[in-house]
């Protein structure tokens, strides 16, 4: 029922499928200038939300990832002995513990162009004023975990800052910075953030463990993970990119890897696009689920600024999504488990999902997009919400979905929008519309059971301007008030039944043709007084019998494409025995917009009365 102010945001006309890859340095560790990119393909499926990919200048570098460093000329830095600064290019392994001090890499980026690599074997470094790790210029930085080795980096919270704000986290970096390696990195910040990179960050491998105030790990221009094990509780965001101002910037890409994140607002927010091309998420936010979350309490993006001195305060205008983006989301695959105190999938722009296995329990919407949401495939459990899946557009081209929701199932919240089903299998127990558009609706294939509202404010089936079938199954149970099926300028015959009496929750909706073949049928969870069907054996001019259960309710003849039913038959238009819930006053929208409201919400004609 809730309709979303939505934003202006044009996204460009190919669903794109990125595919991270990598190369690794040689077996005798040298570094080549050998790359391996992010590349974006492109999906023909049509679709009503089209969302671009991530951008293939996006690219993991082979100096990305761990190499054979033994074998290289370089450097031990005993950080026991103080403070140290590394002023030029080159390999340094850092080991030993520092009680309070900075390891500081400030290499004049200009007139040495050479990559900095930090191999921390066993290292601890800890500092009471300053970042622990200090990147204060490089051409590029790459921060190796040895092999087998635990790190551990700690920021006290009496960090002193430039006029920049700098340095914001307990690793910061203003060059490039890379994280490789399958040792152990554990960093705690109790001034701010994590590990804060103001270019690009990627991390291609490591135990990664963050601990802090405000963000957990943050990329300016893009944050980029091809694999990593990493646990992050963080008072802010779990991991974020910074960048809203340059085109093509502040996106997050993540190819595989486990994450368990629990952060007190955002899980994963990108201010460009979010691509997700596997990998294993479990993730919390706002301290999860809660069936007293008040919806829609802020949808914005704003409200994430420099770093905060003193306790990080939250409140209920913060947003708690799980995975959000202002530019877009693309899903290829992955397995998600998200509660989320909002929505658990949140985009300005449009959200495409391929693939992947997602359990959702949101205190408002399981996936909200300001524009358009396409599912090609995947299985999607939203196991709580108080809206399913909403955009102004909604497309299902594939997939599972079984969703609950408090209001509505699928809602489509433009007056010009469109929600397609043209494959799949869905499954939607609302107490709100279970389909609801303020537009249209058309379906083409895939099957689509509703178990509806038992409010005759709502139904089971609700849109304003039309809803076309010409295949797959529909069979949508709820209360009669404002019920509906799909309009007779659809291209397959579906019928709806009025019940004069409720039918208990458990009851089978059961069609079958003059021979005892079963043509449809559902079993709702929740009581109904009406329920609207539709199926490719049905046919016009054909003979049929509805069961509740295994107790015959009525034998009909299809007379046309939309057929109107009672206990005593097919009646001349769409209207109630007497004694339905929601009583006789609340017509659903028939021919002629019959009953006092239409299925819209508008005035209707007259009632039209029962042949018997």
């Amino acid at each position: 029922m809730r309709t979303e102010n939505t934003f202006s945001i044009l996204i460009s006309l190919l669903l794109c499928i990125a595919l991270f890859s990598a190369c690794s340095a040689s077996a005798s560790g040298n570094i080549s200038d050998n790359a391996s990119a992010i590349t974006a393909g492109s999906s023909s499926t049509e679709t009503a939300s089209n969302i671009s990919g991530i951008s293939d200048s996006v690219r993991f570098e082979s100096e990305d990832h761990y190499f054979d460093w033994k074998s290289q000329s370089y450097q031990t830095v005993d950080m026991a002995k103080g403070s140290s600064t590394i002023g030029k290019s080159g390999i340094y392994e850092i080991t030993g513990t520092l009680q309070n001090g900075s390891l500081i890499v400030d290499v004049n980026h200009d007139a040495d162009t050479g990559i900095v690599y930090l191999v921390l074997n066993n290292a601890s470094i800890s500092s009471a004023t300053s970042a622990p790790i200090y990147i204060m210029d490089a051409k590029k930085v790459v921060l190796i975990l040895e092999n087998g080795t635990a790190n551990t980096i700690y920021q006290g919270s009496g960090c002193v800052t430039d006029e920049n704000n700098d340095p914001s986290a307990a690793v910061f970096s203003k060059a490039d910075l890379s994280i490789t390696g399958e040792g152990t990195l554990q960093v705690t910040s109790d001034f701010n953030d994590g590990i804060t990179g103001k270019d690009d960050l990627k991390i291609t491998g490591g135990t990664i463990i963050v601990e802090a105030k405000a963000d957990g790990i943050v990329g300016k221009d893009v944050l980029a993970i091809e694999t990593c094990s990493m646990t992050i509780s963080a008072g802010k965001d779990g991991m974020r990119s910074t960048n809203e101002t340059d085109a093509g910037m502040g996106s997050v890409l993540i190819a595989g890897g486990t994450f368990d994140i629990a952060a007190t607002s955002d899980a994963i927010q990108a201010y460009g696009t979010l691509q997700i091309d596997g990998g294993t998420f479990e993730l919390t936010t706002g301290g999860g689920y809660s069936e007293n979350a008040s919806p829609s309490m802020n949808n914005g993006f704003g409200g994430k600024g420099g770093p905060m001195q003193g306790t990080v305060t939250q409140t209920d205008t913060e947003s708690k999504k799980g995975l959000k983006a202002t530019g877009g989301i693309v899903i290829n695959d992955g397995n998600f488990i998200i509660s989320s105190y909002d929505d658990s999938l949140h985009s300005a722009g449009d959200i495409a999902i391929a693939g992947g296995t997602f359990t959702l329990k949101s205190g408002d919407a399981g996936i909200h997009s300001d524009a358009g949401v396409t599912l090609n495939g995947g299985t999607i459990a939203i196991q709580n919400s108080y809206e399913g899946i909403e955009g102004t557009n909604i497309t299902v081209n594939g997939g599972k979905i079984d969703l609950v929701s408090s209001d509505d199932g699928f809602n489509v919240n433009a007056s010009s929008g469109l929600l397609t089903i043209n494959g799949g299998e869905i499954s939607v127990n609302a107490g709100g519309d279970g389909t609801d558009s303020n537009g249209s609706i058309k379906m083409t294939g895939g099957t689509v059971y509703v178990d509806g509202p038992t409010s005759s404010g709502n139904g089971a089936i609700d849109y304003n301007s039309s809803f076309t079938i010409s295949g797959g199954t529909i069979i949508a149970s709820g209360s009669s008030g404002m019920a509906e099926c799909p309009t007779d300028d659809s291209g397959q015959p579906s019928i709806l039944m009025y019940y004069s009496t409720a039918q208990a929750a458990g009851t089978a909706i059961v069609l079958k043709d003059k021979d005892g073949n079963t043509v449809a049928s559902f079993t709702p969870q929740k009581q109904y007084s009406s329920a609207a069907i539709s199926a490719p054996d049905m046919k016009v001019g054909e003979s049929y019998t509805l069961y509740s259960s295994d107790v015959k309710v009525v034998s009909f003849t299809i007379s046309g494409t939309v057929t109107y039913l009672n206990e005593s038959g097919v009646t001349t238009g769409q209207s109630q025995a007497p004694g339905g819930m929601g009583g006789g006053m609340q017509g659903g929208r028939g021919p002629q917009g019959g009953g006092m409201r239409g299925g819209n919400g508008t005035p209707g004609g007259n009632l039209p009365q029962q042949s018997n």
